[in-house]
């Protein structure tokens, strides 16, 4: 499952309020963020995206929750989405908006460097 790690707490409110990612091209693939809602309980936030590749639009949602001081941003497991390199370029861009809100920099991903090369998203020392 595709995921990244990011130090740090994130402020679910200012997640819900502040995370605009806008429209982006990545290649051939158009990548949107929509709505986001936060969990009853306060304890996580559901953001809904679109990724169109090859005329065939995708619907991956994100869970994004706190682990251990750290937060975590990965495809919710409810909604079966194909994983494909545009999916998971949103997930990295869904990060470097929480990066914008005070989320630190990330501490660990499964994601490749390729994916993720132009975001400008904060990476930890290894």
């Amino acid at each position: 499952m595709p995921h990244l790690v990011l130090r740090g707490l994130v402020d679910f409110q200012a997640a819900v309020a502040g995370l605009d990612l806008g429209v982006t091209r990545w290649g051939r693939a158009v990548i949107k963020t929509g709505d986001r809602w936060r969990r009853s309980d306060g304890g996580a936030l559901l953001v809904d995206g679109v990724v169109v590749e090859f005329g065939r639009p995708l619907h991956p949602v994100a869970l994004v929750a706190t682990r251990d001081e750290d937060t975590v941003v990965r495809l919710w497991p409810v909604v079966e989405v194909e994983r494909t390199p545009a999916v998971q370029r949103w997930l990295g861009a869904v990060a470097r908006g929480l990066q914008g809100l005070g989320c630190g920099p990330v501490k660990t991903t499964n994601i490749g460097p390729e994916v993720l090369a132009g975001l400008e998203l904060d990476l930890a020392p290894d």
